[in-house]
């Protein structure tokens, strides 16, 4: 039998529509931006080049029309979180990504309550980042 246990060591919310690798440059380096300074207020420093994370990525929305699809909101999170979270994009052993629709019902067993504070507090439209 194997069992895995997970100790979160990084959790943040970023408020807003994430953007998709097709969004224009500037729209990217805005959102990164974004993504960045939800970081820094978590991170103290880089995890060390040595050591491997795994990333999850929960997105937020009321529905999904006309938004980007979820495979495609990793890649500008993820250079976002480069030199902040993490030194190299080796480290990175997997990252999983999920969207929630909040219009519908959504069911959480065993997930940290700051997943859904934004969500409590009013914000319709976020992303929450995990680190493992």
């Amino acid at each position: 039998m194997t069992v895995i246990v997970r100790r979160m060591k990084y959790g943040f919310a970023v408020i807003g529509l994430p953007v998709s690798t097709q969004s224009s440059p500037k729209s990217k380096r805005q959102y990164q931006t974004t993504v960045a300074e939800a970081a820094s207020k978590s991170v103290a420093s880089p995890i060390r080049d040595n050591e491997k994370i795994k990333i999850e990525i929960d997105w937020f929305s009321g529905g999904f029309q006309n938004k980007p699809d979820v495979d495609n909101i990793i890649k500008p999170i993820q250079d976002a979180l480069k030199g902040i979270l993490f030194v190299d994009d080796k480290q990175v052993e997997s990252i999983v990504a999920r969207r929630h629709d909040i219009l519908s019902v959504i069911h959480f067993m065993r997930e940290p309550l700051c997943l859904i504070e934004p969500l409590m507090n009013g914000q319709r439209e976020y992303v929450f980042v995990r680190v493992y």
